[in-house]
This record gives structure tokens, sequence and C-alpha cells, in this order.
């Protein structure tokens, strides 16, 4: 048989959750400006595409350059969706300690 989990412990296992949970949401913050970086860069040849005056040779690189661009774009689509991932199951992970904490009988009334 297992032994119950004190509250301490659970309070521990917490304080462990909560660090995993900054750093994934530092991580996911991080991969965001990836996207945001790229996503300014493809802009730029946008707005050649939309210009009028601009000569076909032009037009013609900035689409191959926005190829260039999408295929930076997709290459970033795993490492977000695969943080994004562990933070939410850190953060179910969290919940749910949390609400053991607070339904455990006799919890202490300190906050950390």
């Amino acid at each position: 048989m297992g032994r119950k989990r004190s509250n301490d412990d659970l309070q521990d296992e917490a304080r462990q959750q909560i660090k995993a949970i900054r750093a994934f949401h530092t991580g996911l913050v991080a991969e965001s400006h990836k996207h945001l970086h790229v996503l300014a860069t493809f802009n730029r040849h946008m707005d050649v595409l939309r210009e009028e005056r601009r000569h076909v040779r032009d037009k013609l690189g900035s689409v191959q350059a926005c190829c260039r661009e999408l295929a930076n774009l997709r290459s970033l689509r795993q490492p977000w969706r695969d943080t994004y991932d562990d933070l939410r199951h850190s953060l179910l992970r969290a919940r749910a300690l949390f609400q053991r904490i607070v339904a455990a009988p006799g919890r202490t009334r300190r906050h950390r």
C-alpha cells in the first residue's frame, strides 16, 4: 500500500509544477517571438507585391522570398505546439495538486 502524501509533499510538488509552468510559459513567449519575426519579414515582401509600380522581376523575387519565409514559419510550428502542450499539461497537473491541497483535511494556512 502506498502512503498518503502529506500536505508538505503536495506543496513541494506544487512548487515544482509552478517552476515548470514558468519555464514553459517563457519558452512559449520565445517561440511566439520567432513567429512574429518571420511574419514581419514576410510582410516586407508582401509590401513589394502590393505595389503596382514594381517590376515583375521584383515581384517574382518577393514571391520566392515569401515561399522561403512560409517554410520558415512551418518549421516553427512543431516547437510552438510542443511547448504549448507542455505548458497545458503542467497547468492541469498544478490545478489537480492545488485542488488536493485545498481539499486536504487539516491543511495549514501558509501561502507559498
